[in-house]
C-alpha cells in the first residue's frame, strides 16, 4: 500500500513540476526561445523536469536509496538548473560538475561495484565515462515533443523488469517504477504537443540516474551490457551523429540539429509525436531483444547490437540523403 501511495505521489510531482513551470517559467526566465537550431517554432517553457527531481528525492527517502546515488543526482540536477536552464555555465564548468558527481557515486559505491571484477581499476574510468556520456547524451536528445519523457518511461520500465529477472533489491526496482510514474505525469504537458520541456534539470538528471542504476543493478558485465541498451536509440543517434560531425570537421560543442530525430522533424516534416513514438517502439524492441538473447551468451548480445546498429545507420543514411536533396 505504501508503494502505491508513493507511485501516485511521484506521478503528481511529475505533473506539478511541469504545470508550475508553464505558469511561472516566463516570469523567472525559464523559456526556450526558438532559433535556427531549434526544432520548435514558438517559445516553450523549460525546467519542467524539476518535478522529476522532487519525485526522485522523495522516492529515495522512502525507499532508503543509498546516498551515493541520490546526493550526486541532486547536485548534478541543481547545477544543471542553475547553469543550463537559468544561466549558462561553460562546457568546461559543466563537465567539471558532471565528472565530480560521477566520481562521488563511484567512490562510495566502490565496496559493492561488480563491473570489472579483477579489473576494478580499469572499470572505474570506463564507468565514469559511461555516466558522464549518458547524462550528456540524454540532454542532447531532448529536442522534440515527448522524446525524452517517453524514453525515460520505457527505459526505467525495462530496468525494473530486468531487475525483477535478476532478483535485484526490491527498493531499487520500486525506485525505477517511481521514476516511470513521474515521467508519465510530465508527459501530460509534453506530449503530443509540448507546453514545457524537461530542461537540463530533468534531462541530465534522467541520464545520470539511468546510468548509475545500470551500474548498481548489474550482477555481471553481461547484465551491464543488456541494461545499457535500454536507451539504445539515444546512444546510436548521438554516436553516429558525432561521427558524421567529426568527419565534416565540425566542432562538437556547437549546437546543431543533425541528429536523425531532428532531420525527421525539420527536413522531412514528420510530426514530433510520431518520431518520439517511433523511437520509443524501437527502444522497447531493442531492450526486449537483449533480454531474450541473454541465455545465448555475450556473442548473441553483441550480434543483437550490431544488427540494430546497422539497421539504424541504414535508415539514417537514407533520411540524410533525402534531407540533403530537399535543401
Amino acid at each position: 500500500m505504501k508503494e502505491i501511495i508513493l507511485l501516485f505521489l511521484c506521478f503528481f510531482l511529475g505533473i506539478a513540476g511541469a504545470w508550475t513551470l508553464i505558469r511561472l517559467g516566463e516570469q523567472i526566465g525559464m523559456t526556450d526561445l526558438p532559433n535556427e537550431r531549434s526544432s520548435h517554432n514558438k517559445k516553450v517553457c523549460k525546467g519542467g523536469g524539476i518535478g522529476l527531481l522532487f519525485a526522485i528525492m522523495i522516492a529515495s527517502f522512502f525507499l532508503k536509496i543509498a546516498h551515493f546515488l541520490w546526493l550526486p543526482a541532486l547536485g548534478i540536477s541543481l547545477a544543471s538548473l542553475w547553469g543550463g536552464d537559468r544561466y549558462k555555465l561553460t562546457v568546461t564548468q559543466r563537465l567539471f560538475v558532471h565528472f565530480g558527481c560521477g566520481i562521488y557515486f563511484l567512490l562510495f559505491l566502490s565496496e559493492t561495484i561488480k563491473i570489472g571484477g579483477g579489473f576494478y581499476l580499469l572499470s572505474i574510468p570506463l564507468a565514469l565515462l559511461f555516466i558522464v556520456g549518458t547524462s550528456n547524451f540524454y540532454n542532447f536528445m531532448d529536442g522534440i515533443d515527448g522524446i525524452a519523457g517517453i524514453t525515460g518511461l520505457i527505459g526505467f520500465l525495462l530496468l525494473a523488469n530486468y531487475g525483477i529477472r535478476i532478483h535485484a533489491a526490491p527498493n531499487y526496482i520500486t525506485f525505477c517504477v517511481c521514476i516511470c510514474a513521474s515521467c508519465i505525469g510530465f508527459l501530460f504537458f509534453n506530449f503530443p504537443r509540448a507546453k514545457v520541456f524537461l530542461g537540463d534539470v530533468g534531462s541530465i538528471l534522467i541520464g545520470f540516474v539511468f546510468s548509475c542504476l545500470t551500474i548498481v543493478l548489474a550482477n555481471s558485465a553481461m547484465d551491464f551490457l543488456i541494461m545499457a541498451g535500454f536507451i539504445f536509440p539515444f546512444y546510436i543517434d548521438e554516436i553516429s551523429t558525432m561521427v558524421i560531425r567529426i568527419k565534416d570537421r565540425e566542432s562538437l560543442i556547437i549546437a546543431h540539429r543533425r541528429h536523425l530525430y531532428q532531420l525527421l522533424v525539420n527536413e522531412m516534416e514528420t510530426p514530433h509525436w510520431l518520431v518520439s513514438v517511433g523511437y520509443g517502439i524501437f527502444q522497447a524492441i531493442v531492450g526486449l531483444s537483449l533480454m531474450t538473447v541473454k541465455p545465448l551468451g555475450v556473442s548473441a548480445i553483441f550480434s543483437t547490437y550490431c544488427i540494430y546498429s546497422m539497421l539504424f545507420i541504414v535508415i539514417s543514411l537514407l533520411v540524410r540523403s533525402k534531407a540533403h536533396a530537399y535543401k
